[in-house]
């Protein structure tokens, strides 16, 4: 795995911010952008469907009623008559029944009565009569060809205004006696259509075969009849988009028309880049204001880590004063500040305690040297006097000079800790010694569990309280013992190694007792006693351990040194530096 790259505090929070303000938004916009793009359009799709519906139904509406008016004129026997006979007396009668009959459609379209050879004999417009249609061609011949129908065709050029036009045949017992034209103009369309679109719609009414009839509105221009019959021949869907239109194609039932609606996109490519636009750049100005508030808070919230940097600096360049400030506005920056100045004062309470108890080792490992007189110098002397001892053949003094320079062996030696069984032998050796001194008015007996032999301690703890009970407690007795027993027992819930020195003595009183057992273990200049063995053992331990003093019911006195329970490979470590 590649080694990952660190970023700063500024950096972590403006990540941060981005992906919970910026992100979301900007998910969240495009979701409702696309959202209200696809409901708007389609509920404009709809109205645009209504809309081209109601187109329809006009137009199917007004068809109907041509029809229904072109049956009751072509099926009049007068009218008939009238178009056979140019020189028809009874005219005025047939202008009545014509305008009477059309006179709820004469906004939507003008009315003209043929003969058979194509005359306009009658008529509802201005400036139509006697205007002849070819009657082998245009509507006048399907009029003819369908005689049974109502047809409906593109009106071609010479037709004048008109745009669209409708006939029947009109026919009697007789047979056929002319034409019932009806006529549509631009204007009429308009009429009909008034309202149904606006000024960006686009209206067209196509014939069969895809020509123009009318078109208004965006397609008053346009030819859009063209290109749908070119979707026709190639297969494509007609109703698909049309120069940015939707566009919306119906057949008008009952007649080759075809009505089509093109309504502009609700949502322009322009539209849909504006909103985007307005989303990139809300989404710029969220940013910039991300920006300029990581800046303000990350400096707020670097400022107490900046602080805290520093003075941890300082701390471990040794100085154990720095302190923080604690008055931050911030209730967690307040409490960490509080618990690292905690921390330095009890790092440097903690240092000063260990100094201190270093001096006070020092001062003491001092004293017993001090004490024990020179212990080079008296260590050869003796041996000097044991050799002279020999050979003058008295063997007490060789016996007390072997003993004495064993104990003053281990003295010298640089070792700090020593095992049970070695810190026993100098026992029989000093009491072996003070037997001679004493000839022999005591007994020294040292009981230990061989497993025991190897538990580590602190070298000479043990003898100077057998010194104690030798020199104060049997001082006047003349049988008596020192009984030194070594057990496991336990100290502070854990297993320690119990060491007591017990004598038959004169005892100690309770004063002493209690003031030696509350801290007065205070022992003259140059003596190594209960206070330093005390001192030595806690100092090395913990204040767990250490040295009690007690009276037995039986008599003489009682004294109990507790040691961690620890085997010899722990000594190596520490005499080699680990302590």
């Amino acid at each position: 795995m590649g080694k990952r790259v660190k970023r700063t505090f500024k950096q972590e929070l403006l990540t941060s911010m981005i992906a919970v303000s910026v992100l979301p938004l900007a998910v969240c916009s495009l979701f409702l952008i696309q959202l209200f793009q696809l409901k708007i359009s389609k509920d404009y799709q709809v109205r645009d469907m209504e809309l081209a519906e109601e187109v329809n139904s006009r137009m199917e509406q007004l068809f109907s009623e041509f029809s229904v008016l072109a049956d009751e004129i072509c099926e009049n026997d007068d009218i008939a008559e009238a178009l056979r006979n140019s020189d028809f007396t009874n005219s005025d009668e047939i202008y009545r029944t014509l305008y009477r009959k059309t006179k709820e459609l004469r906004d939507d379209a003008w009315f003209e009565l043929y003969s058979m050879d194509g005359i306009c004999q009658y008529s509802t417009g201005t400036g139509t009569y006697q205007k002849k249609l070819e009657p082998y061609w245009g509507i006048l011949r399907k009029a003819s060809e369908e005689a049974e129908k109502f047809v409906v065709l593109r009106a071609d050029e010479p037709s004048g205004n008109a745009v669209l036009q409708a006939a029947k045949l009109v026919q009697d017992e007789q047979g056929a006696a002319g034409f019932f034209v009806i006529n549509m103009g631009t204007s009429e369309f308009e009429n009909v259509l008034k309202g149904t679109y606006g000024g960006q719609d686009g209206i067209c009414i196509l014939d069969g075969f895809m020509e123009t009839v009318f078109s208004a509105g965006s397609t008053a221009d346009e030819n859009p009849g063209a290109a749908l019959r070119v979707r026709l021949l190639q297969n494509e869907p007609i109703q698909s988009d049309y120069n940015g239109n939707s566009v919306y194609l119906d057949k008008i039932e009952g007649i080759e028309l075809y009505v089509i609606l093109l309504r502009p996109h609700i949502f322009t490519e322009d539209t849909v880049n504006s909103m985007y636009t307005v989303l990139f750049i809300m989404i710029a100005v969220i940013l910039i204001l991300c920006v300029c508030l990581v800046y303000n808070l990350s400096n707020r919230l670097s400022r107490p880590i900046k602080v805290l940097n520093q003075t941890m600096h300082e701390v471990q360049m040794g100085n154990l004063d720095a302190r923080m400030q604690e008055d931050w506005p911030t209730t967690e920056f307040a409490e960490m500040s509080g618990n690292f100045n905690y921390m330095t004062a009890d790092l440097k309470k903690n240092m000063e305690k260990e100094v201190e108890q270093q001096k006070q080792l020092n001062e003491i490992q001092i004293a017993m040297m001090q004490a024990q007189l020179n212990p080079h110098f008296l260590y050869n002397t003796l041996d000097t006097v044991k050799w002279v001892a020999k050979a003058n053949h008295v063997p007490e003094i060789v016996t007390l000079v072997s003993k004495l320079a064993k104990i003053l062996r281990a003295a010298i030696s640089k070792k700090q800790f020593t095992t049970l069984r070695e810190e026993m032998e100098l026992v029989e050796s000093y009491a072996q010694i003070q037997r001679i001194r004493f000839d022999g008015r005591f007994e020294c007996i040292c009981t230990y569990d061989e497993k025991l032999a190897d538990c580590e301690l602190p070298k000479l703890v043990i003898q100077p309280i057998v010194e104690n009970a030798v020199i104060h407690g049997l001082s006047e007795c003349e049988d008596g013992h020192v009984y030194v027993d070594a057990y496991v027992g336990e100290a502070d819930d854990a297993p320690a190694l119990i060491v007591e020195v017990r004598d038959d003595g004169c005892g100690i009183g309770q004063e002493v007792i209690d003031r030696l057992n509350n801290g007065g273990l205070q022992e003259p200049t140059g003596h190594i006693g209960l206070g330093n063995v005390d001192k030595i053992i806690r100092l090395h331990y913990g204040e767990a351990y250490g040295v009690k003093i007690s009276k037995p019911d039986q008599g003489g006195s009682l004294v109990t040194l507790t040691f961690p329970l620890r085997k010899e490979k722990t000594i190596d470590a520490k005499n080699s530096g680990g302590r």
